[in-house]
């Protein structure tokens, strides 16, 4: 005899998917706050707590269905460098091309600056760094458990659909935030989560979303998100043009070449045949990989 189910559990006996949900954030909010507590204020404080609630949060619920911390797509394996590597070359690569076509259209413009090589050098490594964190902790907060049980349970397309908003609506509060800025976050959303979705792991994803920064922040010197975080030596950037071309003040984000961009990028990387999941992120196990059967529900 098949259960019908509770309000708390599937017939299956599987807690729903809006309790484990529920939990995920709940869990999620109140480490992200404990972390806060003990780590120095500013945008590397916040990513650190904010990386330690989501991947906390996401371990535990995973750990409740009988998964490994590694399902949750930071797993270790000999072929982390490679994944993290060609996630960072595909988001820079991305970058170049945007930023390119924006400044062909005369939406930006650049001119010399002071500075050495080896300042330049110096400076490119320490943006890295700094750009690091906080596209680990978007990932594993959006693409990490949200993404993968949304995406098992009512399948990728609605799972893409929901984290990219959510992902573009944590954008609005920057500065300099337009419509089109938030849209183009939220085409990002697509993208990364395709990303992730076609390999099962947060170092593709994470890679992709620090070299598209990286390359925005540092080697065009332009704002990313609307925060002009660091200085490039060499090179000052400048966006210029009506606000729909070159992103006004928040960047080339809020320009419309960039949904081009973002939505081209997410449709050759979910329709594409050059995405596939390594062997050590199919073993872990992870709750989506690739989009189910149309028409599945669980809770």
């Amino acid at each position: 005899m098949v259960s019908k189910g509770t309000v708390l559990r599937t017939g299956g006996g599987r807690i729903r998917l809006v309790w484990r949900l529920l939990l995920f954030l709940i869990v999620a909010t109140v480490l992200t706050v404990a972390a806060a507590a003990v780590v120095p204020a500013g945008l590397v404080g916040s990513a650190a707590a904010t990386l330690v609630g989501a991947v906390g949060a996401g371990v535990l619920a995973l750990w409740l269905e009988g998964r490994s911390p590694g399902a949750l797509g930071f797993y270790v394996a000999r072929s982390v460098p490679a994944e993290a590597g060609r996630g960072l070359a595909v988001g820079a690569l991305l970058a170049v091309v945007v930023i390119g076509a924006i400044g062909v259209a005369g939406g930006a413009r650049w001119h010399v600056e002071g500075g050495s090589g080896v300042g330049w050098a110096e400076a490119g490594a320490e943006a890295l760094a700094l750009f690091a964190l906080p596209a680990a902790a978007e990932e594993a907060l959006l693409r990490g458990y949200l993404l993968q049980a949304l995406a098992e349970s009512w399948g990728a397309g609605w799972a893409l659909w929901l984290t990219s908003v959510a992902f573009g609506a944590l954008h609005i509060p920057n500065p300099g935030s337009t419509v089109l800025g938030a849209i183009n976050t939220g085409a990002a959303g697509l993208f990364l989560g395709a990303i992730y979705l076609r390999t099962g792991s947060l170092w593709w994803a994470a890679g992709a979303h620090l070299g598209w920064n990286w390359t925005l922040g540092f080697l065009a010197d332009l704002r990313v998100s609307g925060l002009d975080l660091v200085n490039a030596p060499l090179v000052e950037g400048v966006s210029t043009g009506p606000a729909w071309l070159g992103g006004g003040t928040f960047g080339p984000e809020g320009s419309v070449l960039a949904t081009i961009g973002f939505l081209g990028a997410a449709a050759l990387c979910w329709w594409g045949p050059w995405l596939r999941p390594t062997d050590a992120a199919r073993s872990r196990r992870p709750l989506a990989l690739k989009e189910p059967a149309v028409g599945k529900k669980d809770g």
